[in-house]
């Protein structure tokens, strides 16, 4: 949380925005594909495409491992300073 989603929500002027395109499940494992969307604190878009893959046991998230467009998400970071 300190190293990665509050510095980059601290980029945003609001949250994401997401567009599901499909949910997969088998078993203990949930693999969620969306795209999301918002703006950044310089008034610039940002969008990316994620593939998050979680693991539950007894209803929690035990394990989650994400996937996303890279190059999106390091501009994101060198352009927009996070708010204080």
């Amino acid at each position: 949380m300190d190293n990665l989603l509050n510095p980059f929500n601290a980029r945003m002027l609001g949250h994401l925005v997401p567009t599901v395109h499909n949910i997969y499940a088998d078993g203990d494992t949930v693999i969620i594909y969306f795209d999301a969307a918002g703006t950044t604190r310089n008034k610039q878009p940002y969008r990316n495409t994620y593939a998050w893959f979680l693991t539950f046991k007894d209803k929690k998230i035990v394990n989650a491992t994400a996937f996303y467009d890279s190059i999106a998400f390091n501009d994101l970071w060198r352009r927009v300073q996070p708010a204080s």
